[in-house]
């Protein structure tokens, strides 16, 4: 599918959702507007409740706004042609403990419509070995798999078809240091290639050292908005949860 070269691949435009009616109705969203570019790695930054979760639903077309419209490479988010080209990894994936890590990916393969049959194991095999799990790993059922093992298997998932957007909710979750940064510089290389990525974490390491730029929601509004640096500052704290602070004092 070609998409016009001069539009994101993904856009919130004044974005707001309720849940519920009357007096029990939740406000999730109010007003949220962001973008991200073709090649272009952005965090999506947040306290937990801060509206994260809900802006990458409807953003992934699961999810119909209150108000506002989602966009994706140019038109409504969520079309066939654009879930065709987007890797998704919820911040818990489903194991489907029956099958084995290569049986996995190659599900999500096939389904992605990726073949012929011989090219895509050769692509399964190579996607999980650059996502850290050898064969002997991958054959085993997932349902044994350590939490940062099905991280990495949820990964070579979403990578395998070679999307052109990757959607990732905590993807360094579970992995230690060694594993976090083979894990970004598999995404670096993604962004370098030309894809793009939207990904929601609560870790300084993941947002520092994947993403150029950053959106912080708080209440479900955008607080801030800009680059690592200016956004950090000079703050020495390895976490995020001072700069989380900031922005909900305004």
């Amino acid at each position: 599918m070609v998409f016009p070269d001069d539009v994101p691949a993904l856009e919130a435009r004044a974005l707001s959702h309720v849940f519920g009616r009357g007096a029990r109705a939740v406000t999730a969203l109010v007003g949220v507007s962001f973008r991200v570019a073709r090649g272009e790695a952005v965090a999506l930054l947040g306290a937990n409740g801060s509206g994260k979760s809900t802006s990458i639903r409807i953003l992934l077309g699961l999810l119909t706004p209150t108000g506002g419209d989602a966009q994706s490479f140019g038109g409504p988010a969520g079309r066939r042609e654009v879930r065709a080209v987007t890797g998704y990894v919820p911040e818990e994936a489903r194991r489907l403990p029956a099958l084995s890590g290569r049986e996995l990916v190659d599900l999500f393969a096939r389904l992605q419509g990726v073949g012929p049959r011989a090219e895509r194991l050769r692509r399964v095999d190579d996607t999980l070995a650059a996502c850290g799990l050898p064969p002997a790993a991958a054959r085993r059922p997932v349902a044994g798999y350590s939490r940062g093992m099905t991280r990495r298997v949820a990964l070579a998932a979403a990578l395998c078809p070679r999307p052109r957007l990757l959607v990732l909710d905590e993807p360094t979750s579970g992995l230690d240091p060694v594993g976090t940064e083979e894990i970004l510089a598999l995404l670096r290389t993604h962004v370098h290639e030309g894809g793009s990525i939207l990904v929601s974490t609560h870790d300084r390491v993941t947002a520092e050292g994947l993403c150029g730029r950053a959106v912080v929601l708080a209440a479900g509004r955008v607080a801030a908005e800009g680059t690592l640096p200016e956004l950090l500052g000079d703050d020495p704290s390895p976490s995020l949860l001072p700069l989380f602070r900031r922005v909900a004092r305004g």
